[in-house]
Formats: structure tokens, sequence, C-alpha cells
């Protein structure tokens, strides 16, 4: 019934403007005055604007909101804290992204980028106090949002991959969002007081790590400038 109501109320607005154009006196009078023209176009136009509002989508969409950008900026924070401090233990699961366990032996590991890219994420290498043949990768994300939107399970996580002696790390595979945003009328806007073009973007990205633990006696050779930091 809510959606027909709009119909309705254009329909009946056609139905007046259509009367009054039959009306003879009221014809004589609109076709003497380019203004009665133009302020009986003006107020159709209002009439059916109202009407149509309604059917524009309402304001309860399904997403997590973001409305405290402190509270944000302090899981940041105590993330990257933990990491240099060798505390990563201590970090909520739930700022995992992704988590690997690779079988490596050798004596050597080279670290690499994809394409010699500049990755966006830290990366942090902690090493173990016993040769365990295993390297131990966790991605860690803090939350991230647009206009108060939150996106981060839209994000994906780091990629890695060992092959051979050699470790090669990528950044985390791109996704495309697309954002719409709908905006009342100047003619409702005139009443509602609401100014044009009022609202603006912005965007919180959060803190992206990726730990590595490698065993006690690996040696490291960087190929990948990625001026990794280790944990002590």
């Amino acid at each position: 019934m809510s959606l027909l109501f709009p119909f309705l109320i254009i329909f009946i607005v056609i139905i007046a403007i259509v009367r009054v154009m039959r009306s003879r006196v009221m014809r004589k009078v609109l076709l003497g005055s380019r203004l009665g023209w133009m302020l009986g176009g003006y107020v159709a136009i209002l009439l059916i604007c109202t009407g149509v509002s309604p059917l524009l989508p309402n304001k309860d969409v399904n997403y997590k909101t973001l409305n405290n950008n402190q509270e944000l900026e302090k899981e940041s924070t105590e993330l990257y804290e933990a990491a240099i401090e060798g505390n990563i233990d201590q970090i909520d699961k739930k700022f995992v992204s992704k988590e690997w366990s690779l079988d490596y032996g050798e004596k050597e590991l080279t670290i690499a980028t994809v394409n010699d890219e500049l990755i966006s994420t830290l990366v942090l290498v902690e090493r173990k106090t016993v040769n365990d043949g295993k390297i131990e990768a966790i991605h860690y994300k803090t939350r991230s949002g647009v206009n108060n939107m939150e996106i981060t399970e839209l994000e994906k996580p780091i990629q890695i991959d060992l092959n051979g002696n050699t470790l090669t790390i990528g950044n985390p595979e791109k996704v495309k969002l697309k954002f719409s945003q709908y905006q009342q009328a100047f003619t409702l806007n005139q009443f509602t007081g609401e100014k044009t073009f009022r609202r603006s973007t912005h965007f919180y990205g959060g803190t992206s790590i990726l730990y590595l633990k490698i065993p006690k006696d690996l040696k490291l050779i960087d190929h990948s400038n990625l001026n990794y930091q280790l944990v002590e």
C-alpha cells in the first residue's frame, strides 16, 4: 500500500492539471500570463517530487557502521605496538586476516616482491628459539571503512607464495567498490533546509601487518626493498 501511495498522488495531480486546463476561465488566465504558466509548472513539479520521494531508497541499509574514529586509531596503535614489541599473540584474533604454515628446511630464504612493487603492508620478522623447519605467516588487519560504512570484510589479505628458496610477497588483490548517494530534489530541500552536496567522502584504511616467524638460524636474503623489521 505504501508503494501505491506516491503513484496515487501523481495521478491526482495529473487529473487536477487536466481539469484546470479544460476550464475556460483558468485557460484564459494562464494563456494570458506567462507568470501563471511558470507558477503552475513549478507547483506541478513540486507535487510530483513529493509523490516520488517515498520511492527513493531509505536509510535502512545492511552494513556495519563506524562512528568512533578514535576507537579505530586506538586499534591500529595497539596492533602496531604489540607487533614491534613481539607481543603479537596478545592481539585479538578478530584482526587476523589470514594465516599460513609453510614447511621449509633450507638454510637460506630469499624474500622478494611481485614485479618489485611497493608493498603497503608493514612486514615484521621474528626468529624462533628453535629450528623447526616451518615458516609461520600471519596477516593482521584492523578495521577500515568509507563514510562510516565498514568495508573490512570486503578486503582481501596480502598474498605470499613460497617457490623453491624464494618467498614472494604481493599486495592484496584489488577490490573495486561502487557507492551511490541519493539526495532530495531542490524543490524539497527548500522546505527541509538540507543543503545541496553538503556530504563529503572520507576513507579510513586501518593498519596492515604481515608477521613472519622463521626458524632460529634461517638466513634471510632481501631482494624486495621491503625494509622489513626484525622483532627482538
